[in-house]
């Protein structure tokens, strides 16, 4: 017999009458990962990171809107959700911030437009850490908003490629790649979300965001569980 997987830390966020609030919306639903994922790696940028081995407190001092230990945590399972795109010749797009996006469109968060006071300019800000580097045949594409999906043309490039799910890994779990989701599924697309290779600046708020998009609209799944089931729907 086989042991069932114990639940995600984050199943356990609620409980009682908040935890029944939520029975009903398909968090139980599981979908199969489909023939051409296409992976998103949203945001794993210099502006996001900061530096490996640098506290909460120093990466914020070089970016304010850096998650720190957190985002270096998980560029590992990052790493290996690419390296498995590349295997199985699925689609890979990386984001990054549109340069002066925020003249045109507004700022990313309603603080200013220069999100959080970190300018998106700045010196660095948008180089993606060389431990992901993109590989060849990547896709590396500005984005003005939060969401992967506003004012971009990934939905032709998803389109083109016959994408027909996509996985997503990167930063910030309560921001951009929230929005990506949500969008991502209102586009038609099964959405699956990488816990483990996305990251928050706050525990808790990555927690929460995990809950909510697996109840509303994405499966959330491990590394682990995305390798084993591109294996198994290879067979």
């Amino acid at each position: 017999m086989t042991t069932p997987s114990p639940a995600p830390w984050w199943a356990e966020l609620f409980d009682g009458d908040e935890a029944s609030a939520y029975q009903g919306m398909g968090g139980a639903v599981r979908r199969p990962l489909g023939r051409k994922p296409a992976v998103l790696v949203i945001d794993v940028v210099r502006a996001f990171t900061g530096t490996a081995g640098q506290s909460l407190t120093d990466a914020i001092a070089d970016f304010p809107t850096s998650c720190g230990p957190t985002a270096w945590a998980a560029m590992p399972q990052v790493r290996r959700v690419i390296e498995l795109a590349v295997r199985k010749d699925w689609p890979l797009i990386y984001t990054v911030a549109e340069i002066g996006a925020a003249g045109r469109y507004g700022g990313t968060v309603k603080g200013d437009g220069g999100a959080m006071g970190s300018p998106m300019d700045k010196p660095g800000a948008q180089d993606i850490p060389k431990e992901i580097a993109p590989p060849e045949g990547a896709l590396v594409m500005p984005k003005p908003k939060a969401s992967a999906f506003f004012c971009t043309s990934l939905p032709s490039y998803l389109l083109r490629h016959g994408a027909d799910s996509l996985i997503v890994t990167g930063a910030t779990t309560s921001g951009c790649v929230r929005a990506t989701v949500i969008d991502g599924h209102s586009h038609g697309f099964p959405v699956f979300v990488v816990e483990d290779a996305c990251f928050d600046r706050a525990r808790l708020s990555h927690g929460v965001n995990l809950y909510e998009m697996n109840a509303k609209y994405a499966d959330v799944l491990t590394a682990d569980a995305l390798e084993d089931l591109a294996g198994a729907e290879a067979v």
